[in-house]
Order: C-alpha cells, then structure tokens, then sequence
C-alpha cells in the first residue's frame, strides 16, 4: 500500500467515518435496518480487512483463537437479537421512559423535546457514563470481573475479539446503559442515531490497525487508548469509556507518551484458564474462584493489572 495512502487513513479514518455515519442516518431517513445493511456492515468489513493490510499488532493466531471469536460472536449476535426486541417493545409504548409512560414524570422532560443534535449528544452521554460506570464496576467487583475476564483473556485486541464476552457480562455492561437511555425519554431516531455512531466509536477502539488519531485520543477511547486497557499491568489497565470525558473527570485517563503498546495484553495469571476456548469461558465462572486486584501501589500490583483468574478469591 503506498505510504501516502497509508498516512491519509492512519490519520482520517475516524473522522471519515463519523462524518459518513451523520450522512448516512439522514440518508437512510433513521431506518436502522438499511443503516445496518448498507452502512456499518460494510463499514465492519472494512475494518476486518485493514487489520490484514496494516496492522498495527503482526503476531499469527493462536490455536483455537479464531474460533473462539466466531463462536462468541455468534452468542453475541443473538443477545443484540434479544436488546433489539426490548427496544422494540419501549417505543410501542406512549414513551420509551417508564417513567413517563406511567405519568410519574412529565413528558416535557424526555429527551424528545430536544432538537435531533442535542438528543444525539446526550444520549451518547448517558449511554456511555452507564457503560463507564459498568465496565469498572466489572473490574472492581470480583463477581462481575469473573465474567468481565473472558473478555480480557485474549493476548491482542482485534476486531474479532471485540465480542469475545460472557453473556451474563453482556447483560451489565451492554442492556443496563441501553435501558437507561431508553428512560431519558429520547424519541426512536434518536437511538437509532446514537447506535449508529455509538457503533462506529466501539468498533474503533478494538481495530487492530495502524492509526494516529491525535487530539481525539483525548475526546475517544480510540483504538490507540483502549489498547493500554487490555495491559496486563494495574496501573496502565485504565480507559473504561468510550467517550474520555469520564475517564478524566474520575482520574482513570491513561496516555502515556513514551511508549504505544503496553509489553503484555491479557490476564495477568493464566495458568489453568481456558484461554481459546469459549464453551469453556462460558462455565468457567461458576467452578473456579477468581482473585480481586490487588492494589496499584502495591509491588503485586504493579506488575499485574488483572485479578488472578485461577488463586483464591479475597
């Protein structure tokens, strides 16, 4: 690939697909079947064939890796099948807020009153301080981080791994920020707009392509942020948004600037975990115990940024 072509995506990209995202819900007329047909399946194809032709993680697959993923993203697949249907069901009702539905709140509070700018922009907000506040509650509780390790059980991010989830985590992280949203009142073409582009930020940050995003690093949990995520060090497993705006209100923002990869992606004890083998990650919750993290100031925990998936849990 010729490296002014190579430049010009490293560096647009996002901002290339945000903009085709805007243009493509007022196309598409807020039609979340022809946007999902005809914009982010191409948009998610795309992606998969960028991490062949510039990644930025060269490293072969694992045994049993990619079957992993496809398996998990199959389970996934049918729990969107299952959050669609629960969306569907709130907007038949006279509002998607229960709140106004059954009179305990005026209608002039939801989101609906709102020009279609203003209801996009705070329902990315609400979504993603509920999925903020989610995903580190699924570090910090040893319960949820028992499921929330499946996750973190693969050794590099990629697209394909974006859905490697325990269903149950799912469940936290994915259908308590959606019924959130859903109770501020916000019409359906908003919450089509916000899935849209809400999609287009969650696929970046698992793209395992050479990109330089500059300033939005600090805006995004870009791919650049999210990989320091997935470190196998405590203090540099940060960034739980997708928009940074929590991450820096509540001092878990990590950018270093000396270094663009962390030295280990993954769980930080592994032996004994059923790293490429999802039937099993399924189960493996329930019948072993997994220990908390151990405090960042700590020796143990700068060294390990996951909580032991295979010692006793504390």
């Amino acid at each position: 690939m010729p490296q002014l072509f190579r430049s010009l995506v490293s560096r647009g990209y996002l901002y290339v697909f945000l903009l085709l995202a805007i243009v493509a819900i007022a196309a598409f007329d807020y039609d979340s079947s022809q946007l999902f047909l005809w914009f982010l399946l191409p948009y998610y194809a795309l992606g998969l064939v960028l991490q062949f032709v510039m990644p930025k993680h060269k490293k072969p697959l694992e045994q049993g890796e990619l079957l992993t993923d496809v398996v998990s993203n199959g389970f996934m697949f049918l729990l969107s099948s299952v959050q669609n249907l629960m969306v569907t069901l709130f907007f038949g009702l006279a509002s998607s807020s229960l709140l106004i539905h059954f009179g305990l709140l005026s209608p002039s509070f939801g989101l609906s009153n709102l020009p279609m700018w203003a209801q996009v922009i705070c329902g990315l907000l609400i979504f993603d301080f509920m999925f903020y506040t989610t995903h580190r509650m699924a570090h910090t509780v040893p319960a949820l981080w028992k499921l929330h390790s499946v996750h973190h059980s693969a050794h590099r991010v990629t697209l394909m791994n974006a859905y490697r989830v325990h269903p149950l985590d799912v469940l936290v992280r994915r259908f308590i920020p959606v019924f959130v949203l859903l109770q501020s009142g916000i019409s359906q073409e908003g919450f089509v707009a916000v899935a849209v582009i809400g999609s287009v930020l969650a696929t970046i940050t698992h793209l395992n392509i050479d990109l330089k995003h500059g300033a939005l690093n600090y805006l995004i949990g870009t791919n650049e942020i999210h990989r320091w995520h997935h470190s196998t060090k405590m203090s540099e497993a940060k960034n739980f948004g997708g928009i940074m705006i929590w991450d820096h209100l509540f001092g878990t923002f990590y950018y270093p600037k000396d270094r663009d990869m962390p030295e280990k992606l993954g769980l930080s004890h592994e032996q004994d975990y059923p790293l490429n083998n999802y039937w099993q990650q399924l189960i493996y919750p329930f019948r072993k115990p997994i220990r908390k993290p151990e405090k960042a100031g700590s020796a143990q925990g700068q060294a390990d940024a996951r909580p032991n998936p295979v010692a006793a849990e504390t």
